[in-house]
């Protein structure tokens, strides 16, 4: 016996179907539109580690000032403004130190087959920036200090610190740079305190907080 057939009937198996296809083609889009940006973090922010910031007895100095806030650095310029400028120790060397989780990270001054040889013109390009392990994608920061009198100050990596309070993180220090072989320029001496900084990298990554220290001083060789 034949059913009769009614237009305006609904028939819920097209329906389903097309739901599926909907939300296929949406999963397919969110993720295509993920993989645009290649330097996107590989650790989502909820499964992060909690920050463990250094202890009072580590800040040393006046000068020394931690910035307990994350910053996501990406391919793009972006501006940060201290809200407390960061004063300067003349006496000494100071680094604008970004904290990262070590364990996607591996230095390019590692010695890993995979890294550059001392020897190589491009290893004081990349001296002291990380690569990601899973996809060797290179993270160079470049960044400029600007001064409380507008004047500018170009910085890049320079040094690693593996703090003892946080085995789970790494930094790169931000400081004046002239060769892997020399000590950092001072700062030019019309500027009292840095306002703000400029930033952006080669691969985006998650700076977990900033540590603005005196990492060289001779009263370190005094004690």
């Amino acid at each position: 016996m034949k059913q009769a057939h009614d237009n305006n009937a609904f028939d819920p198996m097209p329906l389903k179907i097309i739901i599926a296809f909907l939300a296929a083609t949406l999963a397919l889009a969110a993720a295509c539109t993920a993989q645009k940006d290649p330097g996107e973090p590989e650790v989502p922010a909820e499964s992060l580690r909690p920050v463990i910031y250094p202890p009072e007895d580590l800040l040393e100095f006046p000068q020394d000032q931690m910035i307990k806030k994350a910053l996501q650095v990406t391919t793009q310029w972006q501006t940060v403004t201290f809200e407390k400028p960061l004063q300067i120790n003349r006496r000494g060397t100071m680094g604008l130190h970004l904290a990262v989780d070590q364990a996607p990270y591996i230095s390019t001054t590692d010695d890993d087959p995979r890294n550059l040889d001392c020897s190589d013109a491009e290893y004081q390009l990349n001296a002291f920036s990380l690569r990601r392990r899973n996809d060797w994608a290179l993270v160079r920061p470049e960044a400029v200090l600007v001064g409380d009198n507008g004047e500018e100050v170009k910085v890049r990596p320079d040094g690693h610190l593996y703090p003892y309070f946080d085995k789970h993180v790494m930094t790169m220090a931000l400081r004046t740079f002239k060769d892997v072989n020399s000590p950092s320029p001072p700062f030019p001496e019309g500027i009292k305190t840095f306002t703000s900084m400029r930033i952006r990298s080669t691969t985006t990554f998650l700076v977990r907080y900033l540590w603005w220290k005196v990492d060289n001083h001779p009263e370190f060789y005094s004690r």
